[in-house]
């Protein structure tokens, strides 16, 4: 009897605790996480033939360059008429958003005119376990199409604070592999995107935790790896019998260089990274999610230029008008103006004149024969002249030049021809009621891992010698690569003596040491303020007569190798760069050093795209073909090298002459001395993940 009551007491004190459990986990409202989603199997083709005058077809791409030439004509009337057709069509189609104006949804927009169109609004789910029903949240952001891929695309606004746990939930769900964000966080003093990852270590957002893996900054984009972890499953969900993923990896290609206002000034660049950050996405994984502060202008610009880069590479043909009008079918406003319009069309020039030019490694050698050897109208894309007449194509105009050109300027300037762009000349913190005392002929040019990398500048003249040092210390530039010789006319010493000071307003120019380690001569200097303890330390790396004293050609890296190992240890400014003119030899020393980089890193060399760039920064510093094939012949000789050699000792430190003398003088720096060394991760573009220790040093 009492054996009886206490069982039965035991029974139902196992009851209720089974009740209170299946309460807390099963009845209350409980968020999941969808399985992703397969696409649609069919996609409409008919925008393919559409075009302002109808159903005329594609355009097939020898006639592309004509085509936009027409549109051109009579100051772009032709971009803008097609333009307002496309906007017309799409107040005409009016398409609801009726989900994105709702009260409880409307603080998710981040601009009130900017909302998701109805049809192709993407949801993520909310399951209420006892109601037995999916309840969709909003999140401000729909799927659009590619080339012949539905849903190719999550065309997105930034995330807000607000948003940021559906924003990942909807990574997570849709099995987002490629997130891309063409926005900074802040432009112009606003704010235009909130910083929705975590900088390192890891975040939570709802139901994900998100660690941060490594980065990899470069010149105009960054690539962050992050892990994704589902932190909470449903023991009784399963779709198709199989259990939800439980972590995932992602990366967010960050494209950091479009201006505040307007468009790209060259293509090069975000086709480069465009190509790159697609091609990361692989085949089986879910849509790519393209976002940048209101998710329409950049946005759209992106997802037409990968498309029509598909279609030209399928079917020879373009058409961005009737695939523009498809797409504004699915998010309104993209592209939202018409300057990104005619970019479009301006990019999509640029890659059907020039073709493919970044080249895996391994191809180098086949690609620079065919450049040399085939006929431009059999191949126009594989030909050396063609190239060379599309680096010089761009003619700047006078206003582009007008500081070089100024009558109180043309004295300082060795060559009248090799003059600093506007935009991209160094400037100098002018003198009280002196004209044009801002002015220096010098120019910032691209590297692989910094958009402003390197100051190009001539052998200074006596009359700019102050003006020289003063670059050297507003812009912090510890290290200098002196090309031009020297002699006691016209390529004067402009460094101080042992006992003979250089004088300036802001500092003092000491010299420190001199040792010479054939061929190359190493001087140390510091830059002392007269107001305070701050000492900058400078080295001049010289080489007279590179890269003509180089031979075999390979020898051209060991300079380069040299002055990488002094200027990684204190980078912090630019790596200024001196030859007679400010020309050839200098930009040469740039473009391999970018090239060398480029290599180790993606193991592809994109000769074309870095010497055009050059050439759009400072006219002139490729003065005939043979400065252009030099290129190519370094980059051909450095990877046949490295595959003969496998791994080849570098050249003699000389760096490490003198530095001991440095070292006391860079702690005085503050913030400008180099932190201790520590491992970072490198993420090549084809998603293959190594750790690079310090100087090169790769764990697998």
């Amino acid at each position: 009897m009492v054996a009886g009551v206490v069982c039965a007491v035991l029974a139902l004190l196992l009851a209720v605790l089974a009740l209170l459990v299946w309460r807390k986990y099963f009845q209350a409202p409980y968020n999941y996480l969808d399985a992703p989603q397969k696409a649609m199997s069919t996609i409409s083709t008919d925008w393919e033939s559409d075009s302002p005058e109808g159903p005329t077809g594609p355009i097939p791409v020898h006639l592309f360059p004509k085509h936009v030439d027409r549109l051109h004509a009579d100051g772009d009337i032709g971009f803008s008429k097609e333009y307002e057709a496309i906007q017309a069509q799409t107040l005409l189609d009016g398409y609801t958003s009726d989900l994105s104006q709702q009260p409880e949804n409307k603080h998710k927009n981040r601009y009130l005119n900017i909302v998701a169109c109805e049809w192709t609004t993407t949801r993520w789910c909310r399951f209420i376990r006892a109601a037995r029903r999916r309840r969709p949240d909003y999140v401000n952001a729909n799927y659009v199409d590619g080339y012949q891929r539905p849903r190719a695309y999550i065309a997105t606004q930034g995330p807000l604070p607000d948003t940021f746990d559906a924003f990942w939930r909807l990574v997570w769900e849709q099995n987002v592999y490629i997130v891309v964000m063409i926005t900074n966080l802040m432009e112009r003093g606003r704010k235009k995107c909130d910083q929705y990852w975590p900088q390192e270590g890891k975040e939570t957002y709802g139901d994900i935790q998100v660690t941060a893996v490594g980065q990899n900054v470069m010149a105009t984009y960054t690539i962050r790896k992050f892990c994704l972890r589902q932190l909470k499953v449903s023991l009784l969900w399963t779709r198709s019998g199989a259990a939800a993923p439980r972590s995932a990896w992602l990366y967010q290609y960050h494209y950091t260089s479009w201006p505040d206002h307007g468009i790209p000034h060259s293509p090069l660049p975000i086709l480069s990274f465009i190509r790159k950050s697609a091609a990361a996405n692989p085949e089986a994984a879910g849509p790519i999610v393209v976002h940048c502060s209101a998710g329409v202008g950049r946005t759209g610009t992106y997802i037409v230029l990968d498309s029509m880069m598909r279609m030209i590479r399928a079917k020879g043909e373009v058409n961005v008008f009737g695939f523009l009008k498809h797409i504004r079918t699915q998010r309104n406003f993209l592209v939202q103006t018409e300057d990104q319009y005619v970019f479009l069309h301006d990019a999509l020039l640029e890659v059907v004149e020039s073709g493919e030019t970044d080249i895996h490694s391994s191809f180098l050698r086949r690609y620079l024969h065919n450049l040399q050897t085939t006929e431009q109208d059999i191949y126009p894309w594989y030909n050396l002249d063609r190239q060379f007449k599309l680096i010089n194509y761009d003619q700047p105009s006078n206003k582009c030049m007008s500081s070089g050109r100024h009558p109180l300027n043309v004295s300082k300037n060795r060559r009248p021809d090799l003059l600093p762009t506007e935009l991209h000349r160094v400037r100098i913190s002018p003198k009280s009621g002196v004209e044009c005392s801002d002015y220096v002929n010098a120019s910032w040019l691209p590297g692989f891992s910094k958009l402003d990398e390197f100051v190009v500048t001539q052998h200074p003249l006596t009359a700019t010698v102050a003006d020289f040092w003063q670059m050297v210390w507003e812009h912090n530039a510890q290290t200098i690569v002196l090309l031009s010789p020297v002699d006691d006319q016209e390529y004067c010493i402009f460094w101080p003596m042992e006992h003979v000071d250089v004088e300036c307003d802001q500092f003092r120019a000491r010299f420190v040491a001199e040792t010479r380690s054939d061929p190359y001569v190493l001087r140390d200097f510091t830059l002392q303020s007269p107001t305070d303890e701050y000492e900058l330390a400078v080295r001049i790396i010289q080489c007279s007569n590179w890269p003509e004293n180089c031979s075999p050609i390979v020898r051209v890296f060991d300079l380069i190798q040299v002055v990488q190992r002094w200027h990684l240890e204190y980078q912090n400014g630019p790596c200024l760069v001196v030859d007679r003119f400010g020309g050839t030899e200098a930009a040469t020393f740039c473009c391999l050093t970018t090239l060398m980089k480029q290599l180790e890193y993606e193991s592809h060399a994109d000769v074309y795209m870095y010497a055009r760039l050059y050439q759009q920064r400072r006219p002139e510093v490729w003065r005939s073909q043979d400065d252009f094939l030099f290129l190519y012949r370094a980059v051909e000789a450095l990877v046949a090298s490295d595959a003969a050699a496998g791994a080849s000792p570098p050249p003699p430190d000389v760096t490490d002459v003198q530095r001991q003398t440095l070292r006391p003088i860079l702690k005085k720096g503050g913030a400008r001395q180099r932190p201790a060394s520590t491992a970072t991760v490198r993420i090549p573009p084809d998603g293959m993940e190594s750790v690079v220790v310090d100087m090169g040093e790769y764990v697998t």
